[in-house]
């Protein structure tokens, strides 16, 4: 009998909405550029072998050179970036003529995989497709649009294009089985269809402190200013520690967002305003040295889909005081300062112990870069590729 040569199988194909990696700055734009970058370090043997088809249409230059996007490919995953400076709305109307953003990018029959990487979708022509929910802060406990963290001409919107994704999608993705729950109740979705697949934060890396200027004892708050993040209440326990005497600095890195003008206001009247440094920009290596140097790190949120910041600066073996509330006391575990974000007294309370507790202040910096190092962008990718082989296989 002739021996038959050994089997051999195509790599799986698939597509990704790559746009927030170019232009966005921030979470999703981080945890795409991430999450692909960790994808292509794969080495075989951790998954299988795929061809990774990345849609970058969009009219925004990019704020990030190739080589710092790390789209070389690996042994295991091989992507292609396809990119046009096309407005949306352009791109919208084209794609269906085209073959979708699945065919644009090599990703267009229905045993690949397409793969949106937040809600506002791409026509897609041929492939499965899944999504990554971030969150459903913008539903009510009843599933409705609105709540007091998203305006509701905002929250409609998000809502609607996440029914559309639950709609036409094989599977959700969540960053936390606080978020899958989340997904599920309100969108009434079997558990099955929803998949957990965690984010890393491994690609912070401290820089050579002889590089970092010197500044005064300071704690940092790194998030968009708006009222689901809590400035407010945040201020209210920085001005108290300030009237106990405390040297401390606060400073506060992040874009305007929703009702920014509240905090605007609020730190105006503040006397404790001198001490206070809003850095409504600051370039990534700045960033970098502020979550290496601070203090104490403060995020004090109200809700979050995974709360990367807190888990970075952990990974520095900075302290952390964050909410004991929605999804961090699952991504934090017991190596942060919890408190109760309802309450300035409590933030206040939780400030102090990690500044002047030095034995509390020295277990965290222990504990921060253990839990820390449990969230790897490794996993995230090993996750992924796992449910799309599992969604390609049925």
């Amino acid at each position: 009998m002739q021996d038959l040569p050994p089997a051999t199988f195509a790599p799986l194909r698939l597509g990704l909405d790559y746009r927030p990696a170019l232009v966005n700055g921030e979470g999703i734009g981080r945890a795409t550029r991430e999450l692909v970058r960790a994808l292509t370090a794969l080495k075989t043997g951790e998954g299988p072998p795929a061809r990774l088809g990345l849609f970058g249409w969009t009219l925004a230059a990019a704020k990030f050179a190739r080589h710092e996007l790390g789209l070389e490919g690996g042994p295991l995953v091989q992507s292609k970036l396809s990119r046009l400076r096309l407005p949306t709305r352009a791109s919208e109307l084209l794609l269906p003529w085209v073959g979708g953003a699945d065919g644009v990018v090599g990703a267009g029959s229905p045993g690949a995989i397409f793969h949106h990487t937040q809600p506002a979708r791409l026509p897609v022509c041929a492939a499965k497709q899944t999504t990554m929910l971030w969150d459903a802060i913008y539903l009510d406990d009843e599933g409705r649009p609105g709540g007091p963290w998203v305006e509701q001409k905002t929250a409609e919107s998000m809502a609607a294009s996440a029914r559309q994704a639950v709609a036409n999608s094989a599977a959700i993705f969540a960053p936390t089985d606080y978020v899958r729950d989340d997904l599920i109740a309100k969108f009434g979705l079997a558990p099955d269809k929803v998949i957990t697949v965690g984010l890393g934060c491994d690609h912070i890396q401290a820089p050579d402190l002889a590089s970092v200027p010197t500044r005064p004892p300071f704690v940092l708050t790194v998030c968009r200013v708006d009222p689901r993040k809590n400035h407010l209440a945040m201020l209210s326990a920085f001005e108290r520690l300030v009237h106990e005497g405390a040297p401390h600095h606060w400073i506060v890195a992040g874009p305007v967002g929703w009702h920014f003008e509240e905090f605007e206001v609020a730190l105006e009247d503040s006397p404790a305003k001198e001490r206070v440094h809003w850095m409504r920009q600051v370039p990534e290596t700045t960033l970098l040295q502020l979550l290496t140097t601070c203090d104490a790190f403060l995020f004090a949120s109200h809700a979050e889909g995974f709360g990367l910041p807190p888990l970075e600066a952990m990974g520095l073996g900075r302290p952390v005081v964050a909410s004991n509330t929605s999804c961090l006391p699952e991504v934090l575990g017991n190596a942060y300062q919890p408190v109760d974000p309802n309450s300035p007294d409590s933030i206040f309370e939780g400030l102090r112990a990690v500044l002047f507790d030095s034995a509390r202040s020295q277990e965290l910096r222990h504990l921060g870069p253990l839990q820390a190092a449990k969230h790897t962008w490794s996993r995230a990718a090993k996750a992924h590729l796992a449910a799309w082989q599992d969604l390609a296989r049925s």
